[in-house]
């Protein structure tokens, strides 16, 4: 099995969720696995949506945390290939919506955590 397969695999033991469209402002840089940021370049051109880097330097320049590079027009321009931590919002203990979307189902921050150490290791 192709590691694109088993992160497949992986991002559908994920929830559902009901998304209302209204989370963009929370759309920042956000750390992301390897496979992860290779899928995200081909959608960017090349370019890395969750570089740490551009993340610092915005925030000293700054003192906020940047946007996310894949935000367009507040909405994710790479929602397809959007990483594990992007699908985990509003549906993991601890990263509730706070617009009222609710997920077929929470999961565990456990269960978050081991999702996310799994995608990691591919």
């Amino acid at each position: 099995m192709s590691k694109l397969s088993k992160l497949q695999k992986l991002y559908d033991k994920i929830p559902n969720i009901d998304c209302k469209g209204l989370c963009h402002a929370s759309c920042s840089i956000v750390p992301a696995a390897k496979i992860e940021i290779k899928r995200a370049r081909g959608r960017m051109g090349g370019k890395n949506p969750f570089n740490p880097l551009r993340a610092v330097f915005h925030f000293q320049e700054t003192g906020k945390i940047g946007s996310c590079a894949a935000l367009k027009d507040k909405r994710c321009s790479i929602y397809q290939a959007r990483p594990a931590i992007c699908r985990l919002y509003g549906v993991a203990q601890g990263l509730e919506c706070p617009f009222g979307c609710q997920p077929e189902r929470q999961l565990s921050k456990q269960e978050a955590h081991d999702l996310i150490r799994e995608i990691e290791a591919l």
